[in-house]
């Protein structure tokens, strides 16, 4: 007998034996009720602004702010998580994870409780919580003008939402799965020569009559269900956004502008434009695009600019014959696995 339990503490060494099986020791989370982020999308959401964009949008992809608040079984609100900075880790053996500093842990009691979840990437954009009495709400305040926080680069604003409800109790430790969804539009313009025998050179381009600020509101419905929309629209007459490719084109050729992280905004409001100015021959011309209704090759028109669509405007410049403007629409990205890689064990 004494043979027989040697030989199985030696099969057992490096394991803990749990009901399910041998689970090696330090690939358990020692405190399990620790509460902990996936949030691979934002990383992949980035990955795909900054392959169709240039490397002036490259926000600070590795952290998002969190706010977090539990919700009694008789409908208390207890913040959990005050504008926490989630940091992303690489591990040592082939784990990728999030943390945050002076972590919370889970506080179930009841079945009838749940935690309600916010977060908004980049971290540093003055991301604040709304008072309210109703659902966790928070406010990013994003100026078109100044590419918010940082004074020229443009960023997207990245948001995610989550609800963990207490009847379902075998779950109620998992990661919280963070899926983030664009809040910005993204704008290009295309100029296309399509002139019979002439040449032009592209001066500048650049918008008016847009919405240059708003407010981005992220909160959870009462079924928590996402609620991402734009607030406080201020609109600015002057133009705003000026691109200056001072490229000539012969005929035949083209010039794609990077893409501008617009705000979303009803283009039948402030009646905004695209003006165009370009040289041909030593004569400039100046000329104004309004943008709203433009259409699609189909003829279906655009009237807004939605969050997460890229728009590319096609100006085909015809000098013998006027402009011709057409716009094609496609998803930013695909959709993207939020779940954390499986963690060794």
């Amino acid at each position: 007998m004494e043979s027989r339990i040697i030989r199985i503490a030696a099969v057992l060494t490096g394991c803990i034996l749990s009901a399910t099986g041998c689970i090696r020791e330090g690939s358990l989370d020692t405190d399990r009720e620790v509460i902990r982020f996936s949030a691979e999308s934002m990383l992949l959401r980035h990955d795909a602004l900054t392959k169709s964009t240039t490397e002036a949008f490259t926000p600070n992809v590795d952290k998002f702010i969190v706010f977090g608040e539990k919700i009694s079984s008789t409908d208390q609100r207890f913040p959990v998580f005050e504008g926490v900075t989630v940091n992303y880790l690489q591990g040592q053996v082939q784990a990728a994870y999030w943390d945050y500093e002076n972590p919370r842990s889970w506080d179930w009691t009841s079945q009838s409780e749940r935690y309600d979840f916010v977060a908004v990437s980049p971290a540093d954009m003055g991301t604040t919580r709304e008072n309210n009495a109703g659902n966790i709400s928070v406010s990013t305040h994003y100026d078109y003008l100044t590419g918010a926080p940082d004074g020229g680069n443009q960023q997207d604003i990245l948001a995610a939402t989550y609800r963990r409800n207490g009847t379902n109790w075998e779950r109620r430790f998992d990661r919280v799965s963070l899926a983030f969804s664009h809040m910005g539009s993204a704008v290009a313009i295309k100029i296309v020569n399509n002139s019979s025998n002439a040449s032009v050179t592209l001066n500048n381009l650049r918008f008016a009559n847009l919405v240059v600020s708003a407010d981005a509101k992220v909160s959870l419905d009462n079924y928590g269900a996402s609620v991402l929309r734009w607030a406080n629209l201020t609109p600015d007459a002057a133009d705003v956004r000026q691109l200056s490719p001072g490229t000539s084109l012969a005929v035949g050729d083209e010039w794609t502008s990077e893409y501008q992280i617009m705000i979303p905004q009803n283009l039948t409001w402030y009646d905004p434009a695209l003006k165009l100015n370009y040289t041909v021959g030593g004569n400039t011309t100046d000329t104004s695009v309004p943008l709203n209704g433009i259409a699609r090759a189909d003829g279906s028109p655009i009237t807004s600019w939605e969050p997460g669509v890229k728009y590319t405007y096609i100006i085909s410049m015809r000098l013998d014959g006027g402009l011709l403007v057409t716009v094609t629409t496609t998803p930013w990205d695909e959709p993207v696995q939020a779940e954390t890689p499986g963690i060794l064990i």
